[in-house]
């Protein structure tokens, strides 16, 4: 389980250092959703994880899982970043509005924040309503993965020209501290370019428990399970 969390947090920063549209990203997520969803459940994001976990009531009973899971991301992460290095020379700067500069000219913490906050909130209700029969539209498990995908790489051009797109605290750590040792060792400050660090690993992470509690409160209450069944009893038939 451990292994599949590393190799799909791998091929995430790995995308997302070779393009800032996002493609790789989505399409990495899609591939890497389809090779892992049956064994780890193929999160690749402590948020995610955070979100799924606490969404099924397992969080605290299985708290030592979901420690390994993460850890396991972020150790993913930074083998996905050192690789991306190794083949482009340099990596991918996670900043806010410039990738190479946002960081030290940009003081907009609260715009930041709110759009990682949200995006992660929607992101991980699509991913919360594809593993839970109850509020799932589909039993397909690609267009299930093709959904959250395309969830992401919507999320990434609605935010990532303001916020950097990041959503995924594991990213946002690994990215930040291999960008502040990178710049460190070509005489500059660094540090600077850890100022947003704060934000990228907390908004995602509340972005999470809030979709894992909007599904428990307010969308599985209001969810029309006559509906479901009907539709459930119609597709088995044909």
């Amino acid at each position: 389980m451990c292994f599949y969390e590393f190799l799909g947090t791998a091929m995430l920063v790995l995308g997302y250092n070779f393009t800032a549209a996002g493609l790789a990203v989505g399409f990495n997520l899609f591939v890497g959703i389809l090779m892992a969803s049956k064994v780890s459940g193929g999160m690749f994001n402590p948020a995610v994880t955070f979100a799924v976990y606490t969404a099924k009531g397992e969080l605290w009973s299985k708290m030592s899982l979901v420690g390994m899971i993460i850890v396991s991301q972020i150790i993913g992460g930074f083998f996905g970043v050192l690789y991306a290095h190794f083949c482009m020379g340099e990596p991918a700067f996670l900043c806010p509005y410039d990738q190479k500069s946002g960081c030290v000219n940009f003081d907009g913490f609260g715009k930041v924040f709110l759009l990682e906050f949200w995006c992660t909130f929607f992101f991980c209700q699509c991913i919360i309503c594809q593993i839970d029969n109850k509020a799932s539209e589909s039993k397909d498990g690609i267009l299930k993965a093709a959904a959250i995908a395309f969830t992401l790489l919507a999320m990434i051009n609605t935010a990532g020209s303001i916020s950097g797109g990041c959503f995924n605290p594991a990213f946002g750590l690994v990215e930040t501290i291999y960008q502040v040792i990178y710049v460190s060792s070509q005489g500059q400050d660094g540090i600077v370019y850890a100022r947003y660090l704060w934000v990228y690993l907390i908004a995602p992470s509340l972005g999470g428990f809030a979709s894992a509690m909007f599904n428990k409160y307010i969308h599985l209450p209001n969810i029309d399970y006559s509906e479901s069944k009907r539709l459930a009893e119609s597709q088995n038939q044909a």
